[in-house]
């Protein structure tokens, strides 16, 4: 299956109130891909469908605001035991448009408020390559889980020797 593309100009889209939701695959995510839990076992799904929801709007200012929330179902690596784990996420962001220069986005001063994201304004916006990096940066670094998992840890007792074999070369 070819990659899905979904590009929208940012600035219509909110002028207009669009709306605009659906759902993506892994395979239209090449890079979050990678980051999954890798498995042979057909029982374990890698991930299953990615939802968002896409809302422009225009406020009372008259800046140009999107509301995007995401929310899916990833399976992932546990970093203690290495097996499957899976990870639930929803997130939601809200996009202050500006017609800024890609010099000036890390300038701009947003009101000084968490409210909003500077998003730059642009005519072919891929929807899909803002999603996948929202997801990629909200996961967590080292996975884990939270309880179950310890039996397959060894504690730093319980290593055996490497060289034990050699203890039965040397003659008295």
């Amino acid at each position: 299956m070819s990659k899905q593309i979904l590009l929208i100009d940012n600035i219509a889209f909110a002028k207009k109130n669009e709306h605009l939701a659906g759902e993506l695959s892994l395979e239209d995510c090449a890079r979050l891909d990678e980051l999954l839990h890798s498995s042979t076992d057909s029982k374990v799904s890698r991930a299953g469908l990615i939802s968002y929801v896409l809302q422009g709007k225009t406020d009372a200012l008259g800046q140009h605001i999107l509301q995007l929330s995401i929310a899916c179902k990833l399976t992932t690596s546990c970093q203690r035991c290495l097996n499957a784990m899976p990870l639930n996420i929803n997130l939601n962001f809200s996009y202050l448009i500006g017609e800024v220069s890609d010099i000036d986005v890390e300038a701009v001063d947003v009101d000084n408020s968490d409210d909003y994201d500077l998003q730059q304004a642009n005519k072919a916006m891929d929807l899909i390559t803002l999603i996948e990096d929202e997801i990629i940066m909200a996961m967590p670094i080292a996975p884990m889980h939270e309880e179950g998992c310890t039996e397959a840890t060894m504690q730093s007792g319980e290593k055996p020797n490497p060289f034990a074999v050699l203890k039965g070369l040397i003659k008295s």
